[in-house]
C-alpha cells in the first residue's frame, strides 16, 4: 500500500479502549452498510459492514443499533462524496477529515492524482480502523496520512507535523461532528481550520436547527446515555459561515433527499418549526 503513512504504532485491540465508538462512528458505519446493500444505493461502501462485523466480534458493539433514519446517512454521505470530488477537481490537493471515524473515502472515492487525504482522529479509533482495513488488504486511491490527535488539543500542530502544507488549498470535512460540540467549541474548531486555509480552500460541514433536536429527542437521549450528547444547533447557516470567513452554499436535507430520489422527514412539526439538517459546502477566496 504505497502512499500509506502513519506516525503511531498499531497495538492489540482493547474492548474497553474502543467502547466510546459504539454510539457514534459505528452507528454511521451500520447505516452506511444498510445503504450499500440496496440496489438503488446512493454510494458504494464495501468497508462499512466489515467495520461493524469486526466491532461485534470484538464485543465492542451489540447486534442491535439505535434507530435512526438510514436515508439521512445515505443522503449525507452522497453529498459529502460529491463535495470532496468537486473540491479536489477544483484544485484542492489536500483533504482533511476532522474526527474521521470509520470513513473510508480514501479507499472508495476516485480522487484526482496528487491528492493527499489526512485523517485526524483519536489513536484508539485509528488502530481499530487500521486492523480492519489491513485484514481486507484494502487499496487506497490516494496518498493517505493518519494524524492521531484529540480535537480538544493542539491538532493543528499535529497536522502540520504530519506534512500538511499551509500554502496549499485544502478541502476540509467536518461530517457528523459539530452538533456534538457546544457552539463556542464548534466555532473555535472551524476558526483553527480557517487559519490553516490557503486561498482557494473549501469547507464541508453539517449542522442542524433546534427543531431537529426536538424531533430526534428519543434517539438523542440514547446517545446522551452513551456519553455522546448533542450540544448545539444553528438557525442561520449562511450567516454563521460568513461570520467565520466563508462563502457558503447550503442544502437542507429534504431538498437533497428529493434531488437524490429519496423522501426524508425528520419529524412532523408546526409550520415554521420544521427540523432541518444543513449540509454545507463553502469556499474561501
Amino acid at each position: 500500500m504505497s502512499g500509506y503513512k502513519t506516525n503511531f504504532v498499531p497495538s492489540e485491540l482493547s474492548t474497553n479502549e474502543l467502547s466510546f465508538i459504539e454510539t457514534t462512528a459505528l452507528i454511521v458505519a451500520y447505516h452506511r452498510s444498510l445503504e450499500n446493500a440496496r440496489p438503488d444505493r446512493l454510494f458504494v461502501d464495501p468497508f462499512a459492514e466489515a467495520f461493524v462485523s469486526a466491532a461485534r466480534a470484538e464485543g465492542i458493539a451489540s447486534d442491535t443499533m439505535p434507530a435512526a433514519p438510514t436515508d439521512y446517512f445515505a443522503v449525507r454521505t452522497r453529498f459529502f462524496d460529491e463535495y470532496l470530488l468537486k473540491a479536489s477537481r477544483a484544485g484542492c490537493r489536500q483533504i482533511v477529515t476532522l474526527a474521521a471515524g470509520l470513513d473510508a473515502r480514501a479507499f472508495r472515492l476516485q480522487l484526482p492524482p496528487g491528492v493527499r487525504l489526512f485523517e485526524v482522529e483519536l489513536a484508539t479509533m485509528l488502530r481499530f480502523k487500521e486492523s480492519v482495513l489491513t485484514s481486507l488488504r484494502a487499496r487506497r486511491s490516494c496518498d493517505r496520512v493518519l494524524v492521531p490527535a484529540d480535537l480538544r488539543d493542539d491538532w493543528p500542530a499535529a497536522l502540520v507535523e504530519a506534512g500538511f502544507d499551509r500554502a496549499s488549498p485544502t478541502a476540509w470535512l467536518a461530517e457528523g461532528l459539530l452538533f456534538y460540540l457546544t457552539n463556542d467549541d464548534g466555532d473555535h474548531l472551524l476558526q483553527r481550520a480557517t487559519e490553516l486555509s490557503a486561498p482557494g480552500s473549501w469547507l464541508g460541514v453539517e449542522h442542524v436547527n433546534h427543531a431537529t433536536l426536538e424531533a430526534m429527542d428519543a434517539v438523542l437521549a440514547r446517545l446522551a446515555q452513551g456519553g455522546a450528547p448533542w450540544q448545539s444547533s444553528i438557525e442561520n447557516p449562511d450567516a454563521w459561515m460568513a461570520r467565520l470567513g466563508w462563502v457558503s452554499r447550503v442544502s437542507p436535507h429534504d431538498e437533497l433527499a428529493s434531488r437524490y430520489g429519496r423522501s426524508l422527514q425528520l419529524g412532523n412539526f408546526p409550520r415554521g418549526k420544521q427540523p432541518k439538517a444543513w449540509l454545507i459546502e463553502a469556499t474561501r477566496g
